[in-house]
């Protein structure tokens, strides 16, 4: 008995097998005979395409310069930090709309601004809007009792929030990043800065020069002469940084892989700060444009067309260099000469450290009008454009016209002024922007005397001394304010995007 019942359960068990199989296979057969009464008759595959000739990162005809190697940018498409869209090309592209406005209000006037802006003022609200000649908003200043707002929006939508007045200002390229600005002593401020998650003040020394009033940088310690040495030496063999390249990257240097590429290996410390520097500017705009492109679900802008390959050059980073050894040299002279002490007097008239600079790295969103230059037809019209942090100028000239100074674009991102053209940039501008690389290289100096960037050469004993006179304590509300300030910004640009209302 118990024979036959085991016979029957495998009988049983067979019986299932054979019609489930049955069964998947008839499905398979139905719809193997549906899809192909439904597919459409099969076309003959084109032939490949031919492949594109690859270029250089030069500024000419895609061939590297003579006795250099064109290096290719490192490719982060797949990055995990990298929060933004990148084009085959590897140009960035903004992750929302433009902010455009269509004024509701009956008490809005317009004024034609040069290079085909639109200045739109509203009464009622005390508004000014500016557009660009796509009717794209570029700036919004709001003048209220508590003092003006100002926001300006780069041409990727890099946002950058300003309020208060010199001395007593918030600038905020984010919720998290950017500086609070007040006044610690009579012709002195600090700027407490926010950013990667720590705060720190620098002091500057207020001065003026042909009625133009500017800040000067002052530096809050000085090395060792033989720190200074060290970081003017080459060093013995080339060495790779790590921290820029593959999956150690921070998220702009795949975002920006289409105009930036870091050097490959670094043969001396200033080959290095030169790409700190631009990094630390590129990284910037990063921060404006997540900033002002809150929403990733928003279709991309077309970015404007350049008329050259925007690729930051190798000839053009080592007229960068040049700029930082200068520098360097700079501030090892006067790490030698005794130190200011702050009862000094404010000269009346001091010529800004700018004019003696020739390459400047663009620190932060300007919007300016080309001029034309000596190559240019008479016929050629006045073009509204934007600087944006990690462009290079070359000043051309002394002059200080209208409190203004000529420039030259060296290098630009996609959508930027275009390279060659020459502007006018107020010298309160460019002077921020010589503050700026001087902050910069000290702080890429505090990274190599304090051995942080991994796998760089170990410095010498630094022999650091801090200087009184650039010595200030951080803001302790500075990042809450920076939170009020951007909440402030994004309501303020709803109100624009629904008419003013």
């Amino acid at each position: 008995m118990n024979f036959l019942k085991r016979a029957e359960q495998i009988l049983c068990v067979g019986v299932v097998l054979i019609v489930g199989l049955a069964g998947t296979v008839g499905e398979a057969q139905t719809q193997k005979k549906t899809s192909q009464s439904n597919a459409a008759p099969a076309k003959p595959t084109p032939p490949p395409a031919k492949a594109a000739p690859a270029r250089g990162n030069d500024t000419g005809g895609g061939r590297p310069p003579v006795g250099k190697t064109a290096t290719q940018p490192p490719t982060t498409q797949n990055h995990p930090l990298t929060q933004h869209p990148i084009d085959p090309v590897g140009k960035p592209t903004a992750s929302s709309s433009p902010l455009k406005y269509e004024p509701s209000s009956p008490n809005v006037t317009a004024k034609q601004l040069p290079g085909g802006h639109t200045e739109y003022h509203d009464a009622a609200s005390n508004r000014i809007v500016t557009t660009n000649s796509r009717g794209d908003v570029t700036r919004i200043e709001s003048r209220g009792l508590a003092g003006t707002t100002a926001i300006s929006r780069g041409p990727r939508g890099e946002r950058t929030v300003v309020a208060g007045r010199p001395g007593a200002r918030v600038v905020s390229y984010g919720a998290h990043r950017g500086f609070v600005e007040r006044t610690v002593r009579p012709g002195y401020i600090s700027r407490t800065y926010v950013g990667g998650g720590r705060s720190y003040a620098h002091v500057f020394r207020e001065y003026s020069y042909h009625g133009v009033s500017y800040y000067r940088y002052v530096p809050g310690f000085y090395y060792g002469p033989r720190f200074y040495a060290w970081a003017l030496s080459p060093w013995g063999v080339p060495v790779r940084y790590a921290l820029w390249s593959g999956f150690l990257a921070p998220p702009w240097v795949g975002f920006y892989a289409g105009y930036f590429a870091p050097y490959p290996t670094y043969a001396s410390p200033d080959l290095w700060l030169t790409d700190y520097v631009i990094g630390q500017n590129l990284s910037l705009a990063y921060d404006s444009q997540q900033a002002g492109n809150p929403d990733p679900s928003a279709p991309a802008p077309a970015a404007q067309q350049q008329q050259a390959d925007p690729q930051l050059s190798p000839a053009m980073k080592a007229l960068i260099a040049d700029e930082v050894r200068q520098q360097l040299a700079a501030e090892k002279a006067a790490a030698a000469e005794p130190t200011p002490t702050s009862t000094q007097q404010t000269p009346p008239e001091a010529e800004p450290p700018a004019l003696n600079q020739k390459f400047f790295v663009v620190s932060s969103s300007l919007e300016v009008t080309t001029i034309p230059n000596k190559t240019d037809k008479p016929a050629v019209a006045q073009t509204a454009c934007s600087l944006t942090p990690g462009d290079v100028i070359q000043r051309i000239t002394k002059q200080v016209v209208d409190g203004g100074v000529t420039v030259e674009v060296e290098s630009s991102k996609p959508g930027d002024c275009a390279r060659d053209s020459n502007a006018t940039v107020q010298l309160a501008d460019l002077q921020e922007m010589h503050n700026q690389f001087r902050e910069q290289i000290d702080s890429g100096l505090k990274t190599l005397a304090e051995n942080q960037a991994k796998g760089l050469p170990t410095a010498p004993a630094s022999g650091e001394r801090p200087v009184q006179e650039g010595t200030a304590l951080p803001a302790p509300d500075a990042e809450t304010q920076l939170v009020a300030q951007e909440t402030a910004g994004t309501n303020l640009e709803a109100q624009v995007r629904q008419g003013g209302s």
